[in-house]
């Protein structure tokens, strides 16, 4: 068991480094060996669409796009709900000690974390999907997000193991929704050039990350199995 981490990191290294070389970084220059040539074009095609008919071609180089991401309010918009989308998954890395607040044994609180995931994998391509086919962002991410909040009010509210389970279930879909509809929303409207749209989701990702410095102070054992602080 110790060497789980030891080995998916070397798992995890080998395919960044082949994902360097076989992933191409735009349709105009995948060769064949990736897509056909009709395939390139219409990717092409579906690019140009998404950016107003506006060119890939970059304005002023690297630095120039991190300036005008600095300088785009949108930047900052979306970097306050970057991170409040990762604050609110913050529980992943302590759910094992949040679904064992229900009482069963080790073993059954590992199986029962399963359904929660699922139900969450299954909400995120259908709402993905539906975000993407009527092209909005906005309701979508509220109403996941809507659901996480009635989830851990349910939490909070009642030490009834079949509700808190329950609330486990909306839990996982609000964050993990509103992210994967969040993150496609900054590419969509900082489209062009692609210097400033790099740089916003780094500038975007980078502030986020902070978060993971205090979000485990939230899970006191001391406030299991509320988690009053979580809820704040």
């Amino acid at each position: 068991m110790r060497l789980t981490p030891t080995f998916t990191g070397i798992v995890g290294l080998f395919v960044a480094v082949m994902g360097f070389w076989c992933i191409p970084n735009f349709p105009h220059n995948t060769g064949t060996y990736f897509m056909t040539p009709e395939m390139s074009e219409m990717a092409q095609y579906r690019m140009m669409v998404s950016a107003g008919g506006r060119s890939e071609d970059d304005e002023g180089g690297a630095w120039e796009g991190v300036k005008l991401a600095f300088q785009d309010p949108f930047t900052w918009i979306f970097t306050v709900l970057h991170f409040g989308l990762i604050v609110a998954l913050s529980f992943k890395d302590f759910f094992p000690s949040i679904v064992k607040t229900l009482g069963y044994s080790n073993l059954m609180t590992y199986l029962i974390q399963a359904p929660p995931y699922i139900f969450a994998y299954l909400a995120t391509c259908a709402i993905s999907w539906s975000s993407g086919k009527h092209m909005e962002h906005c309701w979508h991410i509220i109403g996941s997000t809507a659901a996480c909040i009635i989830g851990v009010v349910i939490m909070i509210s009642t030490l009834n193991p079949g509700a808190r389970y329950f609330g486990m279930f909306l839990l996982c879909v609000g964050p993990f929704v509103g992210l994967n509809v969040h993150i496609p929303w900054e590419t969509t409207n900082v489209a062009r050039p692609r210097t400033k749209r790099g740089a916003l989701v780094a500038i975007t990702n980078c502030i986020a990350s902070v978060s993971h410095w205090f979000t485990p102070y939230f899970f006191l054992r001391s406030q299991e199995p509320r988690y009053q602080t979580v809820a704040f």
